[in-house]
């Protein structure tokens, strides 16, 4: 008796594993099939509730500010690209204000302006410009201010 308990046993296992592994490979060659073909399948389209009717504006963005130059290369008309760009200080920590000297240094406002046809926005910040006796210079900017928006004349803005 124990010894058909255990033939029993062996036997009923041998199936669950025979039936596990046909459905393991059915599912994969199911999985293969699909992602192989290079097709996926398809996706409904949901419904649509609400549909706006679309305009596009276009948006020119302007960014000023004040750059200092040495004034030999203005008078000689040498002004380069490069001395038009305010060069962001990306770790403070890679500067150290006590062994480099600092020539020059001042306050510098940035302002960016976005105009369409129906709205300006702007923004700004505050920074200061730092030139260094090895002829780098660096800005440390402060965070921007919130845009500030001004509709354009003849936009109703409905509420």
């Amino acid at each position: 008796m124990r010894f058909q308990k255990k033939e029993f046993f062996l036997a009923l296992a041998a199936m669950g594993i025979l039936i596990f592994g046909v459905s393991k490979l059915s599912m994969g060659t199911y999985s293969r099939d699909l992602f192989m073909s290079g097709q996926a399948p398809p996706i409904p389209v949901p419904d649509l509730k609400y549909s706006p009717k679309m305009s596009t504006l276009k948006v020119e963005e302007r960014v000023t500010y004040e750059v200092a130059v040495p004034e030999e290369k203005l008078q000689k008309g040498e002004v380069l690209p490069a001395d038009l760009e305010l060069i962001e200080v990306g770790d403070k920590e890679n500067i150290n204000f006590h062994q480099v000297d600092c020539f020059y240094y001042r306050q510098v406002t940035q302002r960016q302006t976005r105009t369409s046809e129906a709205l300006v926005c702007t923004r700004t910040r505050q920074g200061t410009e730092y030139w260094f006796s090895n002829k780098t210079r660096f800005v440390d900017w402060e965070p921007w201010s919130e845009w500030t928006a001004i509709p354009k004349k003849g936009i109703v803005k409905k509420e």
